[in-house]
């Protein structure tokens, strides 16, 4: 069985080879190129077979026509018995006969004059002179019905005419007629010019060999140039496809070059234009909360998307305690990277729980937890993981940084916040603002949370909030009883 090329991509060696684009462009190209020469073949094949006809054709005339005029029609007054072959008028037809048969390389059946026996049948006719060894004067010979036409045309209308091919007992044949005639100017007999198709055929038959040598060797630089053709074309094809693959396994950064000009360096070109601005736009992706892209994703559905909408959703809001004062004292690099460091964890462990951050505000975080009636027990957990995890991760630092927390739940609203030039898909309210104001209040390695919402959590999580305090938030003038979670140790977990 064929295989691809050794030189193709591996993209292209997993399709079968009887599927690729580069076998079936050739394909179609040479069956293209066997079809134009095959019919350019078969119409000089017809032409020429009309043409080597007709040639033959004047052939026949033209030897009958010419040796019509030399002979005389009183000479072949006289012969009219088998032993007049003894006259002179015979011997002297016959030499014209003979002169013209071997000028014109004519065997001994092949010219004769034929002589009408009966005026009301035309056809009915004696042989008069021949170039046989062995003369047969006065034999009767009917004119075949193929060749009356012509026939008539010489004896009645004095023309020179010719038959087409016809068929005999000896093989096939085409005959020209020729009208003898008198010092009076009447026709008194018709030479017969015969020429055996087989010469015709074998002339045919080396004018089409020379017109199939030359076919194949116009086919043959065809068919090199159209597997060139077709190379060139699905090459590039080819590439692209490599290219997008390439793209779509997260290298964005492709770009493809065709040094051709042609449709598909221009289809190159417009991948490379859409391959840069997608890549332009990935780089945003980790920008963008997975809340957003989710919302993105249901525009393509949803026309409204953009429109306010309320939601019930758990809130967590986190901030590092002591940052603000280590900003002054750190550089500026190691105070960048000290907080990706903690802001990366939390969002690995917010997305553990199946919640989502909504957004960066300098050291905070605020995640949201919607979907599903476990929402906010999944917040709390997750909060209560943060304090373990960043105390961990922290304690040997020397800034003496520490996570302060809040959870509430409700409803939210959630939707696109800004202006066209600069949006934000985010969730606002009551129960963010009392979250965010909640953490504000919460101290070091604290975790607050409504005691509303404490008694809707599983034992485990309740025994986590060993005490309930008061609790003032700003913009609230109103003390809040809350539940908060003990300072813990490294080692401490809440399950």
């Amino acid at each position: 069985m064929a295989s691809a090329s050794p030189h193709t991509s591996p993209f292209a060696r997993r399709i079968k080879w009887w599927r690729q684009l580069r076998f079936r462009a050739a394909l179609a190209m040479i069956g293209l190129s066997l079809l134009v020469t095959g019919a350019l073949f078969v119409t000089n094949y017809v032409l020429g077979r009309a043409e080597l006809l007709n040639q033959f054709q004047m052939r026949v005339e033209t030897i009958a026509g010419t040796g019509a005029v030399a002979l005389r029609g009183e000479d072949l007054a006289v012969i009219e018995f088998q032993l007049d072959y003894l006259t002179d008028e015979f011997q002297q037809a016959r030499d014209i006969l003979e002169a013209i048969r071997t000028r014109n390389e004519l065997n001994e059946q092949e010219i004769y004059i034929l002589r009408p026996v009966d005026e009301a049948d035309p056809f009915e006719t004696e042989f008069v002179v021949m170039t046989a060894a062995e003369p047969y004067i006065a034999n009767r010979y009917r004119i075949r019905e193929a060749n009356r036409q012509a026939y008539l045309q010489a004896l009645r209308g004095g023309g020179v005419s010719s038959t087409d091919i016809y068929e005999s007992d000896v093989g096939e044949w085409i005959s020209g007629y020729a009208p003898i005639r008198d010092e009076a100017g009447d026709i008194v007999a018709v030479l017969e010019v015969d020429q055996q198709v087989q010469r015709y055929d074998r002339a045919l038959r080396e004018k089409l060999l020379i017109e199939a040598l030359v076919t194949g060797a116009a086919l043959l630089v065809a068919m090199m140039a159209v597997l060139f053709l077709a190379g060139r074309l699905t090459d590039g094809i080819e590439r692209l496809a490599v290219a997008m693959k390439r793209f779509e396994r997260g290298e964005t950064n492709v770009q493809l070059e065709l040094k051709s000009q042609d449709e598909i360096a221009a289809m190159a070109e417009t991948f490379n234009s859409m391959a840069y601005s997608v890549g332009e736009k990935l780089k945003l992706l980790p920008f963008v909360s997975r809340f957003t892209a989710s919302a993105v994703e249901k525009s393509r559905y949803l026309e409204n998307w953009l429109e306010g909408h309320e939601v019930e959703a758990a809130v967590l809001v986190t901030d590092v305690r002591g940052f603000t004062r280590s900003s002054a004292d750190m550089a500026p690099a190691e105070l960048l990277r000290r907080l990706n460091d903690l802001l990366a964890l939390q969002t690995e462990v917010v997305h553990a729980h199946g919640g989502d951050v909504d957004k960066f505000m300098g050291d905070s975080v605020l995640a949201v937890f919607s979907g599903g009636g476990d929402a906010l027990e999944r917040a709390v957990r997750c909060a209560c993981e943060l304090m373990s995890r960043v105390q961990k991760q922290t304690h040997e630092w020397p800034q003496g940084w520490a996570l302060g927390a809040a959870v509430n739940h409700g409803k939210v609203v959630v939707g696109a916040v800004g202006s066209t030039a600069r949006r934000d898909y985010t969730v606002i309210g009551d129960v963010v603002n009392q979250a965010a104001h909640l953490c504000g209040a919460a101290g070091a390695w604290e975790l607050l949370l409504p005691p509303t919402h404490w008694v809707r959590l599983p034992p485990e999580l309740q025994a986590y909030f060993p005490a309930e305090v008061p609790v003032k938030t700003k913009h609230r003038e109103d003390a809040v009883m809350m539940r908060t979670h003990q300072r813990c140790g490294i080692t401490q977990t809440p399950w």
